[in-house]
């Protein structure tokens, strides 16, 4: 009884999902060509139903040279997913409501689809997505470090960015085009603008630097809310446009022993005894008290990628160690790398050819083969035409048949033409000959004379002479 229910349950299990529709889904997603690329340099989002057809796709073009420029800089997710701090007010175009998985789903990324609000949202438009951000911990890293960033403006997060596909019922369909970090209601977007992508520099480090005289400050806060810095990491600085900070600058990163007797962590070792038990005689030196005599140190470099009127965004390109929140900045010389000029490149070689014929001589009617061997540029193929100037020709790849049709010099020219659109060309001559006259079948035959014969009167008798000139005879015949 209860194999038969069972069986009963899973028909009925099967018909209900049989019977049910199939849930909607997105349309498949094209893959960015780069990651947080400027607009221009997108690939447009899958067309939807609702869309007109794509355009019909291009061949690329052939590449003349392997040799490729790549650009010496930050990269477009440094630049693009670096996040700000602003003492501006930042207007947003429209706030994150939800997303095509809602409610189930709360965070969305690449390629997914978001709904904004917003009387400012245009279709067709791209956006990025930020996120106003703060420190739930207040924990300070450093003396007044929660106090100073509440002068300095208000921190915003670079989430991605987004383009806005349709607007329905005052809602807008966006896809997110690129991520930095999931996406998720209570976000804001705001007009999509290039941001500066300034090339890294040639610089001149110096461990123990004394001071230059320069712009200092110091490092307030990490990307993330990182408290301690490692290598392409993204800080921000108290300095910016209003001390004439601008993308591409250089500033040192140093610390002060003084600094580091400040804080109660990194302080603890200046308590622990600096000596030997079989020293006779040790320091007397107090790092507490006497921290102020030792030099500075240079922990690594780091270049301003963003600006705004209170604070830099900085990109860290050199390390010798682990940079602490608090750590001084100092502005130093920074000039532009020297890069050897590229090698000439020598010009594209077009290919050779050369041909051989079966006959020179043929007869009409008859004909000749013609065999062409074509030698292109390394890592290139070849095409072949051919052109004759009387007869039928047949082309097949690198061979040809010319078929005489009438008397005369024939000159058949062979070309072959690489994927670059360099040829090269040959010619051939032939002679076509007459074909020779067969001979009249309405003229009648010459008779001549061979031998002749005479018998005797009344006698059919064949003597030995008889017999040798009818032999002669059926010899000659």
């Amino acid at each position: 009884m209860r194999i038969i229910f069972a069986v009963s349950l899973l028909a009925a299990t099967m018909w209900a999902q049989d019977q049910a529709p199939a849930p909607a889904s997105p349309p498949p997603p094209q893959q960015d060509q780069q990651q947080a690329a400027p607009a221009q340099q997108q690939v447009a989002p899958a067309p939807s139903s609702e869309s007109a057809p794509p355009a019909p796709t291009q061949a690329p073009a052939i590449a003349r040279t392997n040799l490729s420029e790549t650009f010496n800089g930050p990269t477009l997710s440094e630049i693009y997913c670096a996040g700000f701090i602003t003492n501006q007010t930042v207007k947003a175009s429209g706030t994150v409501l939800a997303g095509n998985e809602s409610p189930e789903q709360a965070n969305y990324t690449d390629h997914e689809y978001i709904y904004l609000s917003g009387g400012d949202v245009q279709e067709g438009r791209e956006y990025l997505l930020l996120r106003h951000t703060h420190d739930p911990n207040e924990y300070e890293s450093f003396p007044g470090q929660v106090g100073e960033l509440k002068k300095l403006g208000e921190m915003y997060q670079d989430l991605g960015r987004a383009k806005v596909l349709y607007i329905r019922n005052k809602t807008a369909v966006a896809q997110i085009e690129s991520s930095c970090n999931p996406v998720m209601p209570g976000d804001i977007a705001v007009p999509f603008q290039e941001r500066p992508r300034p090339e890294f520099k040639q610089t001149q480090f110096e461990r123990f630097a004394a001071p230059n005289g320069k712009m200092t400050g110091h490092i307030v806060m990490g990307k993330d809310l990182d408290t301690e810095i490692g290598m392409r990491r993204v800080v921000y600085l108290n300095v910016g446009e209003s001390q004439g900070v601008k993308p591409g600058d250089y500033f040192r990163i140093t610390r002060e022993y003084t600094a580091v007797s400040k804080n109660p962590a990194e302080s603890l070792p200046f308590h622990a005894p600096a000596s030997d038990p079989t020293q006779k005689d040790s320091s007397k030196f107090d790092f507490r008290k006497q921290s102020g005599e030792l030099p500075r140190r240079s922990l690594g470099e780091l270049m301003v990628i963003s600006t705004s009127p209170t604070t830099s965004a900085a990109l860290t390109t050199s390390m010798l160690e682990d940079v602490h929140l608090g750590d001084g900045i100092e502005m130093i010389d920074a000039t532009p790398i020297v890069t050897a000029a590229p090698a000439a490149v020598a010009p594209p070689e077009p290919p050779t050819i050369s041909c051989s014929v079966s006959r020179s001589t043929i007869q009409v009617g008859e004909t000749s083969n013609i065999t062409c061997n074509g030698v292109p540029e390394e890592g290139h193929t070849l095409t072949y035409s051919y052109q004759t100037s009387a007869g039928q020709l047949t082309p097949r790849e690198n061979r040809a048949t010319l078929t005489g049709t009438a008397p005369g010099p024939v000159t058949v020219t062979a070309t072959a033409v690489d994927d670059r659109n360099l040829s090269a060309q040959t010619t051939m001559n032939l002679d076509v000959q007459a074909a020779p006259v067969a001979p009249s079948a309405a003229a009648a035959p010459t008779p001549s004379l061979l031998n002749e014969l005479i018998f005797k009167p009344n006698s059919a008798y064949v003597d030995n002479r008889a017999k040798a000139v009818l032999d002669d005879d059926a010899l000659r015949m």
